[in-house]
């Protein structure tokens, strides 16, 4: 009996280092997006005082900054979750 509640425990620990893993991956996740968010508001806001072509391609250039980190913070929640559910 004492090794069913010893199995059932262990069970039940790894179940719970599992869940705490999955939402550890999923606020990193939420916080690059947050930080890809952000540094697209600033390089837009420094882009304002330019004009012309100058001010269109500073405006490319922070959006493709942008599309790139946030492509990466969905790439890197996609490993973790891989690497997670491979444990």
């Amino acid at each position: 009996m004492k090794k069913i509640f010893g199995i059932a425990a262990a069970v039940l620990c790894s179940a719970t280092m599992a869940a705490y893993a999955d939402s550890a991956t999923h606020a990193q996740s939420k916080a690059n997006k947050e930080q890809a968010e952000a540094d697209y508001k600033t390089a837009k806001a420094n882009c304002k005082s330019m004009s012309g072509s100058e001010k269109k391609a500073c405006l490319k250039d922070a959006k493709a900054n942008y599309k790139a980190a946030k492509s990466t913070a969905k790439t890197d929640a996609k490993a973790d979750v891989a690497n997670n559910t491979a444990r």
